[in-house]
Order: C-alpha cells, then structure tokens, then sequence
C-alpha cells in the first residue's frame, strides 16, 4: 500500500504497512505513472489526474468526494463573494471523474447512503460477519469519552495515535 501524505505523517503510516510518497505529485509521479492496480483519492490534489496516471491499463480509479482540505490554513478562495472557487473546482473534479475518465469511479460519502441504502446495510452485515469471525481486527488505540475527543483530535492529527481512537458516548471523562 502506497500513499501520498505531509512528511510528518509519514513515521505513522509507515507503522502501518504503507509505504508513503510526498504530497507533490510532480515528485512521485514520473516513477509511478501507469503502474498501480487500484488509487483511491480523497484529496482531489489536483482534480484526480495524478491518480489517474497512476493506474495500470487495467488499473481503477476510485475518487472519493466531498473533499475536506484539512491541511489548508488559507480562508477559502471566494470569487467576488458571490462563489467559493475551491468549492467550484471540487465540483468541476467530480464531472470529471464520473463522465470523463475511464477506468474511474466517484463515490460521494455525503450522498451514496441515500441513494443505496440497501447496498450499506449489506456491506454493514458483511463487515459484521468479518469482525464476529475474525478476519477483520481493528487496532483500537484509545477509547474516549465525547468530553475527551478534542483531545483525541488533537493526538490523531498529531500522528501519534497508534491505531483508531473509538468515542464511546457513555464512559466518564
């Protein structure tokens, strides 16, 4: 498993079996184009072309959507204050994904329940079933209450959770 990620994430991810490119893909790119199977993104870097030149003749594409860019510190870029450019170019992505490029999947996280929600109630059995017979182990690093996710927060955007953080509503802070 490879991934693209800020270099202080990068000790973290590599505990977990990735190995991990720089976010830049002008960096990774040229050595990787046309030789990935599957790249899932979720950061529409740059409108899922990267990703795209990096699958195989043979290779999926799966781009995942809302993009929520975390990392980004700047006030969001409005045109005039009448439309939110960033917003505009995310969406403009999305066309682009679902009837442009082959090979390519769109899967909107905020809209898919709805349109199939029977495909997630399946896919929530089939997840069950795996964690009852063991095939799936979560790595649990910490469990908090809602008094303490800040916190938690904090320590996962940090790098140094080791494994997911479960809030669990009822236990004392």
């Amino acid at each position: 498993i490879y991934c693209c990620a800020d270099e202080s994430k990068h000790s973290y991810l590599a505990s977990l079996g990735a190995k991990c490119f720089v976010k830049d893909p002008e960096v990774w790119l040229p050595t990787a184009t046309g030789t990935f199977d599957v790249v899932i993104d979720n950061s529409c870097l740059d409108s899922y072309s990267s990703s795209w030149f990096a699958i195989n003749q043979k290779g999926s594409l799966v781009c995942i959507a809302p993009v929520y860019n975390i990392d980004n510190d700047e006030m969001p870029n409005n045109g005039c204050g009448i439309v939110d450019v960033t917003e505009l170019k995310q969406k403009w992505a999305g066309v682009k994904a679902k009837y442009m490029m082959t090979h390519t999947s769109f899967l909107n996280t905020v809209t898919c329940y709805d349109e199939d929600t029977e495909q997630y109630k399946q896919d929530l059995r089939y997840l069950m079933f795996l964690l009852e017979r063991g095939d799936v182990k979560p790595k649990v690093a910490e469990r908090v209450s809602l008094d303490d996710v800040p916190d938690a927060q904090r320590l996962m955007q940090s790098g140094r959770a080791n494994g997911t953080v479960v809030c669990v509503p009822w236990i004392e802070g």
